[in-house]
């Protein structure tokens, strides 16, 4: 396995709709299906919705499981804020697996 780092700044025009998440999601998508590990990199993003989450990493958790997404996309470059955003968006998809 190689590591493939996405820069979502690069790859989204904004992190506030789902438009934006479908971006994020087709990015995954296709690193993830080239049997990579996953570098989401928020550099330069100080700010994301629950809307942009749900079709990005929620999305990514419906099709390739929960799994999918503790064991092979790590996130860098965030912020204390951003990873409390992060943390409980997975803390709810953890809870709503079980």
């Amino acid at each position: 396995m190689s590591t493939q780092t996405i820069n979502i700044k690069d790859t989204t025009t904004g992190t506030l709709t789902n438009a934006d998440g479908e971006r994020l999601k087709i990015a995954i998508e296709k690193a993830l299906t080239g049997n990579n590990i996953i570098v989401l990199s928020f550099a330069g993003i100080n700010t994301i919705s629950t809307s942009f989450l749900n079709s990005s990493i929620g999305e990514i958790v419906d099709q390739f499981g929960l799994q999918a997404l503790k064991n092979r996309i790590k996130i860098s470059h965030y912020t204390p804020s951003l990873a409390a955003v992060i943390s409980k968006y997975v803390g709810e998809l953890t809870a709503s697996v079980h």
